[in-house]
């Protein structure tokens, strides 16, 4: 049936209602809300058909005022059993790939019959059968130039034995499928931005030779990627805590595919911070009507942050050296765009001071297009933005640094973008994820930040953690649930309503708690970075707008969370 599927047909399934609103279902499919109305146009920029089950496809989604590009395989099966090999079927798996298949019955032409037809469709990623036909049939990739695609695998970079063994790997797979045995599994559960995989290479003819996995990702924004160029750098100045480049897939010279080294790790670094802090609280305050009177003693919260957060003290004594040591890497003096610079701070500031000034005003435009009811068109939220504007200018003003010395940096570096394992009783960190700033335009992701941008991302993780522990509790113990109450109405009564406050005044101890906890990890993180106080904040306020403006498109009921962080500074200051 694949070949009845031309590029008319999958142009017109692309179009429909049905797939539009499977698009939107997807973690990787951006500005959901602006969309849901379906009233959008999908055209195939780019198609592709190989190995008679996958259509290769690049799409635009626009509007009349919007649009942006998508990398997107899709497998075709009539029978999801003939898409999986052996290790894939399990039930578990086969499970999950149904509930993401796309399903379409069409009516069609048939050698000269009318037939009634249904067309499956998945994210080709998720099968090992599209990574054996991408990455290692010979027959397949010898006609990628005429398809304007070009497989690359990266060797001549690597100066060690171990890195090189790994490519070469990748190629004799490629050059005898046979003796190889591959099995696929996905990172990240799917709620990714880019579609994340482990794929692990064994030998058949050496079975006590150990297998060797790496991470495949898929970057669905089709974009020129900063990731694989700044890799190649980190590998050039032979940093050990990033993941190394060996190759790509590029479509029309747009990495679409990154094959990276799959580091060690059990975890990423929130799940120590997260984890820690409330199991803390958890055995702390099991019972709300007990007495804490203690716990009004700074002292005494500090000696139990001691006791019971005895990792997270451990990684935030350390992390600040790893970050330290990053910044120092992504500078490559021989390389224009990775050369560190010294700016005039008057201009850089007066520049940047319009940029938030103006988020804060869009903002504003669109919370007041949304329905009065919602949340976040409260006039104390409305406030804030406004106070924000003030800081703002007033922080500008307080700069007494005539120049900011400025340079490539990770630029989204959040918690989970961290992962760690621990060998021995130490600590080794692992940075991942160097797409750039979700929120940029490629012109802008390739520009030049103060390392403050870094460390304002990764505090306003220990903000996020620090809220959402504290909404926990409120929905485990606090709540009277026949009063149809909710944990962010609590938490937002606690900062801005007196006369509405919780009558149980352990939320007072326990959001004093989080807050020196916040803060004594702060101090453990930035003592050996000697940053710019004013840059963090500037940043900070920047990234806490983003994240408003990405609640209130994706997660209304989670916008508290920012606006407490933009409150907390106006309370500061």
């Amino acid at each position: 049936m694949f070949k009845y599927f031309d590029k008319n047909v999958i142009q017109g399934i692309c179009n429909s209602n049905e797939f539009k609103g499977w698009l939107l279902s997807r973690r990787w499919f951006g500005d959901k809300s602006a969309l849901s109305n379906l009233e959008f146009d999908v055209l195939l920029q780019y198609f592709e058909t190989i190995a008679e089950r996958i259509f290769l496809t690049i799409i635009d989604v626009k509007t009349t005022v919007y649009s942006k590009t998508y990398f997107i395989p899709l497998i075709y099966y009539e029978k999801i059993e003939t898409i999986l090999e052996p290790n894939e079927k399990t039930r578990s798996n086969i499970l999950r790939l149904t509930e993401n298949t796309f399903s379409k019955k069409l009516a069609m032409t048939v050698e000269n019959e009318q037939k009634i037809i249904t067309l499956n469709l998945l994210e080709a990623e998720s099968c090992l059968f599209f990574w054996k036909k991408m990455l290692f049939d010979a027959t397949i990739s010898e006609k990628f130039p005429k398809m304007d695609l070009e497989l690359t695998l990266y060797s001549k970079q690597f100066e060690d034995d171990t890195n090189m063994k790994k490519v070469q790997n990748l190629i004799e797979a490629g050059l005898y499928p046979d003796r190889y045995e591959l099995s696929l599994d996905q990172l990240g559960k799917g709620n990714t931005t880019n579609l994340i995989y482990s794929l692990t290479i064994s030998n058949k003819r050496s079975p006590d030779q150990k297998p060797i996995s790496y991470v495949l990702k898929s970057y669905k924004d089709y974009s020129i990627s900063l990731e694989p160029s700044i890799l190649y750098v980190l590998v050039k100045n032979k940093f050990p805590n990033a993941p190394k480049i060996y190759g790509t897939i590029k479509i029309q010279d747009k990495e679409t595919v990154g094959i990276l080294e799959s580091v060690p790790n059990e975890g990423n670094l929130g799940d120590i911070y997260w984890n820690e802090l409330n199991n803390m609280i958890k055995i702390v305050f099991k019972d709300i009507n007990d007495n804490f009177s203690l716990l009004t003693e700074k002292s005494n919260i500090s000696t139990m942050i001691k006791k019971n957060c005895v990792e997270t003290i451990i990684v935030s004594t350390e992390i600040g050296n790893y970050i330290k040591n990053l910044h120092k890497s992504l500078i490559l003096p021989s390389q224009k765009e990775y050369v560190l610079e010294s700016v005039n701070s008057e201009e850089y500031l007066k520049t940047y001071t319009y940029r938030l000034n103006s988020m804060i005003s869009e903002l504003l435009s669109h919370m007041t297009e949304q329905p009065e009811s919602a949340f976040f068109n409260l006039p104390k939220i409305s406030s804030i933005l406004i106070d924000i504007k003030d800081i703002i200018e007033r922080f500008r003003s307080e700069f007494k640094e005539t120049v900011i010395k400025i340079q490539p940096v990770h630029q989204d570096l959040h918690m989970e973008q961290i992962l760690f394992n621990k060998v021995d009783n130490h600590y080794n960190f692992y940075f991942i994820d160097f797409e750039g700033d979700p929120q940029l335009s490629y012109e802008e992701k390739k520009g030049k930040f103060p390392i403050e941008k870094d460390l304002a991302s990764f505090l306003r993780a220990l903000s996020y953690i620090k809220f959402n522990t504290l909404l926990k509790f409120i929905e485990h113990k606090i709540i009277r649930k026949e009063k149809y109450e909710v944990p962010e109405e609590i938490l937002y009564n606690l900062y801005f309503r007196r006369a509405a406050r919780p009558i149980k005044k352990v939320l007072d101890i326990i959001l004093n708690v989080l807050n020196i906890w916040e803060s004594q990890l702060i101090g453990k993180i930035l003592k050996k970075l000697n940053p710019n106080y004013i840059l963090i904040t500037y940043f900070y306020m920047e990234r806490a707008l983003y994240e408003l403006n990405y609640e209130i498109l994706f997660r209304p009921n989670k916008t508290i969370v920012p606006i407490l962080g933009l409150k907390e500074i106006i309370d500061k200051s």
